[in-house]
């Protein structure tokens, strides 16, 4: 990295170098290792965090997705040029209406650790307890790469999809999308796609970060196994309340995560001047 670098830095003295980051891997690995008290997770974050800083010092400028983290590289690389350029989703401009809808939602990658976690946490605790509240609720758990261990799971009221070739009939039919994630960095692309289609979503503190979300309007926090199952109720049974976080849900969208945001953003990004000292 740091030869390929060099001969940046010789071959293209005016180009701006730009890492962008996804998210900060060394702070999903240290969360990781904080919730499951992981002596070699933990020496694999302070590695990661090494790697990860070393490449930051050495760019002209460096893309995060959320507030959190800027703050974050502030303290640890005072000296880089730190900026957010987030996700980018569409706003729906037309909304399927709430009876219409049944079901709640989870979709996830399940080649992300944290994702797999969360899905873990859902079908042993959360699922069980909500189905005892309400027998006619479904779980539709989709994602790409998922484990067969999880592929074989059966339990009332569980639809196990796996890979889907179309998210937008569940993001239309459903009618709550849940993040149950107790670790992670960056910004959750399942729920800012679920707000983008005006899905209300009951999220954990760890999937509502960096959303600039304000909690009881733009959606509802849970950190437990009893106050997921009671968010999830009380929005899938109010459809004033339902319909509240759906618009809600769509203007933070608009406001923060659409294409005319990331281009403001992304317009001051490339008007910076490049940093006229570099250690590579």
């Amino acid at each position: 990295l740091d030869d390929i670098l060099s001969d940046v830095r010789e071959y293209c003295p005016d180009a701006q170098v730009i890492f962008d980051t996804v998210d900060l891997h060394f702070l999903r690995e240290q969360r990781r290792a904080d919730l499951e008290n992981d002596a070699e997770m933990a020496k694999l974050a302070t590695k990661t965090e090494k790697t990860e800083l070393g490449l930051i010092n050495k760019s002209d400028v460096t893309l995060v997705v959320s507030p959190i983290e800027q703050s974050i590289l502030q303290q640890k690389c005072p000296d880089a040029r730190v900026e957010i350029l987030s996700n980018i989703h569409t706003p729906l401009s037309v909304v399927p209406s709430f009876d219409t809808r049944s079901g709640i939602l989870f979709v996830g990658g399940f080649q992300h650790p944290p994702n797999v976690d969360a899905a873990k946490w859902l079908i042993d605790e959360i699922l069980p307890a909500l189905i005892e509240a309400n027998p006619t609720i479904e779980l539709h758990l989709i994602g790409s790469r998922m484990p067969e261990w999880l592929k074989r799971i059966r339990a009332p009221g569980l639809r196990n999809h796996g890979f889907v070739p179309d998210l937008a009939p569940y993001l239309s039919r459903t009618r709550v999308a849940v993040a149950p994630l107790r670790y992670g960095a960056g910004v959750k692309g399942k729920v800012n796609q679920a707000m983008a289609h005006g899905l209300p979503v009951v999220a954990t503190e760890a999937a509502a970060e960096g959303m600039y979300a304000v909690p009881e309007k733009d959606l509802l926090i849970a950190n437990t196994t009893d106050s997921f199952v009671s968010q999830i109720l009380r929005v899938y049974d109010d459809e004033a309340l339902w319909r509240n976080l759906s618009e809600a849900g769509l203007e933070n969208v608009r406001q923060y995560f659409s294409k005319e945001a990331a281009q403001r953003h992304l317009e001051n990004i490339l008007s910076g001047s490049p940093r006229s000292n570099h250690t590579v």
